[in-house]
C-alpha cells in the first residue's frame, strides 16, 4: 500500500500557495497581461479546492456536500486545460516578440484571449476528496488531449523562441529596451513560466495516456461511448445503476494499492503548489509585492495593538528645532 503526504501538510501547502499567488496578483495588477492573470487565477482556484477537499475528506469518504463536488470537478477540469492553454498563449506572445514587432495584430490577440478564457460523473477518494470521473474514451479527447497538445506546443515553441532570441540578441535587446510594453526582465520571467509548464508535464501526460491505453478494460477511459442519453440514464459502468449523478466512493485501502494512481494523485496535488511557488518567485520579488506581503502580515497584529516601526517613525536625535511661519521667508533655528 502506497500512501500520500502526511496530514496536514497538503492543505497547509495549498493554502499558502493561494496566498502567494493572490498577493502577487493584487500587488501587480497593471503589470501582468491576460495570459498571466488567468494562469495565476486557475492555479489559485485549484490550490484552494485541494485545501478544502483534503480537510473535509480527511479519513473519510462521506457524501457531505454534493454541490461542492459538482463545482470542484469543473474547477479541476478547467485548471487542467486552462493552465496549459495560458502557458501556450504566453509562448505565442514570446515567439511574436522575437519577430521584433511593436504592434500586435487584432486577430492574434483574439487567439490569445480564446486560449485563456474558453474553457461530469463524480467520485470521492478518501483523504483526497471529490474528483471528476471518466466513463468512456471521450475522456482522452476532453480531459487528456487539450493539455497534452498545449504542452507539446510549448515544447516546440520555447526552443525556437530561445534560438531566435539568441541569434538576434542584439536586435532583441534594443527592441526590449525601447518598448514600453516589454522589457528583458519581463521577457525572461515569462519564458521561465512557459518552461515550467512543458518540462515536467509532457513526460507525465504521455506516461499517463500510455498507461491508460495499456490498462485495457481495467480503466473506464477505454470503455465505448454509446450516447448522451446512456450517460445520463444508462445501466452504469462498473457499478449497477451508476448514472451521471452517481458519486462513487473509494476508500484509501483500494486506491492506494495502485502505485501509478497514487503518484498521479500526489502529482496533481503538488504540481500546482510548485506552480504557485514558482509564480511567486518569478513575479513576487518586486518591491511593491514585498510591501503588499508586509501589509498582509501585519494586518491582524496591528488591529490587536501591535505597532511596527516604520522608517518615518524613528525619532530624530538632533537637538535642532525648526520653526517656520507661513508667508515669511524667515526660518528660526534654536539650539
Amino acid at each position: 500500500m502506497v500512501g500520500n503526504a502526511p496530514y496536514p501538510l497538503t492543505p497547509i501547502a495549498n493554502f499558502i500557495s493561494v496566498i502567494l499567488v493572490l498577493s502577487t496578483l493584487i500587488s501587480r495588477t497593471r503589470k501582468l497581461n491576460l495570459a498571466v492573470w488567468v494562469y495565476a487565477i486557475w492555479i489559485a482556484l485549484f490550490c484552494f479546492q485541494i485545501f478544502v477537499n483534503t480537510i473535509i475528506w480527511h479519513g473519510n469518504m462521506r457524501i457531505v456536500i454534493p454541490v461542492w463536488c459538482d463545482i470542484v470537478t469543473k474547477i479541476q477540469v478547467g485548471a487542467n486545460i486552462g493552465v496549459r492553454c495560458c502557458a501556450l498563449a504566453i509562448c505565442i506572445q514570446l515567439f511574436r516578440a522575437t519577430r521584433l514587432r511593436g504592434s500586435v495584430e487584432p486577430t492574434r490577440d483574439q487567439l490569445t484571449n480564446i486560449l485563456c478564457l474558453s474553457v461530469l460523473m463524480i467520485k470521492i477518494l478518501e483523504d483526497h476528496g471529490c474528483e471528476s470521473a471518466t466513463f468512456s474514451y471521450v475522456g482522452y479527447i476532453i480531459y487528456d488531449g487539450p493539455p497534452l497538445i498545449c504542452s507539446l506546443g510549448c515544447a516546440v515553441l520555447t526552443p525556437i523562441t530561445l534560438a531566435r532570441f539568441w541569434r538576434h540578441r542584439k536586435e532583441m535587446n534594443e527592441f526590449l529596451s525601447s518598448s514600453q510594453d516589454n522589457s528583458r526582465d519581463k521577457y525572461t520571467r515569462l519564458m521561465l513560466i512557459a518552461c515550467l509548464d512543458f518540462i515536467p508535464n509532457v513526460p507525465v501526460l504521455l506516461i499517463k495516456i500510455i498507461t491508460s491505453i495499456m490498462a485495457g478494460e481495467d480503466t473506464t477511459l477505454n470503455y465505448p461511448y454509446i450516447s448522451w442519453k446512456n450517460v445520463h440514464d444508462g445501466p452504469g459502468i462498473r457499478v449497477p445503476n451508476a448514472t451521471l449523478s452517481f458519486i462513487l466512493q473509494t476508500p484509501k485501502s483500494v486506491w492506494s494499492t495502485n502505485a501509478w494512481g497514487v503518484f498521479e494523485l500526489n502529482w496533481i496535488e503538488w504540481i500546482y503548489v510548485v506552480y504557485a511557488i514558482s509564480f511567486f518567485g518569478v513575479f513576487g520579488a518586486a518591491p511593491e509585492v514585498r510591501r503588499c506581503f508586509w501589509y498582509v502580515f501585519w494586518f491582524i497584529p496591528e488591529r490587536m495593538g501591535w505597532r511596527r516601526t516604520r522608517p518615518f517613525d524613528v525619532e530624530t536625535l538632533s537637538d535642532f528645532v525648526f520653526d517656520s511661519k507661513v508667508g515669511s521667508e524667515q526660518l528660526d533655528c534654536e539650539i
